[in-house]
């Protein structure tokens, strides 16, 4: 009975390899150098198809071209978010440099600016929030700019630096009264911008009529004033009144000029 020289299991007599490890059964003419060389056979057998088995596997696909993809990482994200943060925080601060914080220079251009091409928007742009507020604002600036630019005896290109200067134009109707205060934006800018004094009214009747004394402002559409409206006081200008006592009407007018001094409106009789 033959065994296998290998791992001894027990061949039959016309076997030429062992059914068991594969191990090529010894004859009379078969050497120890073919038996290696079968060991090596079947070796190599094992790793090609090894190879098959890998050439098998699908292969994976490389987006962009080709090229690597790239991996985010938590470090890139935070590197990233920063950056944004920068670009967010410069933006920021040059928005409000550009558009919100107002330079004396810049101050000065913008009156300029305004009593050269009689706006009156960009006038009262220039004061502060409750004197842009103030009720009948609009035509009192609307009035101070046309009559710097039509009466004015200084040049209308120094406009704006006299009155920030604290002087006041020459020529004009009125002597008007403006200031110039600052502000701090974020701590981190000065802006500048002008104020002014409100100029209240009171009316006075010698007419004797007793009746009572009723205000209108021509200049808004003829609207009716109160007398809290007239004590509150007037942003600087001209204002057209018409005023009836009793059974009598006349017009008249007022031109506060930012001084804040009570102007009295003396009613008298035609007698």
């Amino acid at each position: 009975m033959t065994h296998c020289t290998n791992c001894g299991y027990e061949l039959t007599p016309d076997a030429k390899f062992c059914p068991k490890c594969g191990q090529v059964v010894a004859t009379d003419g078969l050497t120890g150098e073919a038996s290696k060389g079968s060991e090596s056979n079947t070796e190599q057998h094992r790793v090609t198809e090894q190879r098959v088995n890998q050439d098998a596997q699908p292969t994976p696909r490389i987006p962009n071209g080709g090229a690597s993809p790239i991996r985010q990482t938590p470090r890139n994200n935070v590197v990233i978010v920063a950056v944004i943060a920068v670009v967010l925080i410069l933006g920021g601060f040059f928005f409000i440099k550009n558009r919100v914080v107002v330079s004396r220079d810049q101050l000065a251009s913008n009156i300029t600016k305004a009593v050269q091409k009689q706006d009156s928007k960009l006038f009262l742009k220039q004061f502060s929030k409750d004197d842009q507020d103030l009720k009948y604002s609009e035509i009192g600036a609307k009035s101070v700019v046309k009559d710097m630019h039509n009466h004015s005896r200084d040049s209308l290109s120094e406009v704006g630096r006299i009155i920030i200067d604290g002087q006041r134009v020459a020529g004009t109707h009125a002597k008007y009264h403006f200031s110039v205060e600052s502000k701090r934006v974020l701590g981190l800018f000065t802006s500048y911008y002008l104020t002014t004094r409100r100029t209240p009214i009171r009316v006075l009747d010698y007419t004797g009529s007793g009746g009572p004394v009723t205000v209108k402002l021509e200049d808004a559409d003829n609207q009716q004033l109160s007398k809290q409206q007239l004590s509150s006081g007037f942003f600087p200008g001209k204002y057209n009144l018409k005023v009836r006592s009793g059974d009598s009407e006349d017009d008249y007018w007022i031109w506060p000029n930012g001084d804040g001094e009570t102007i009295d409106l003396t009613l008298t009789s035609d007698d």
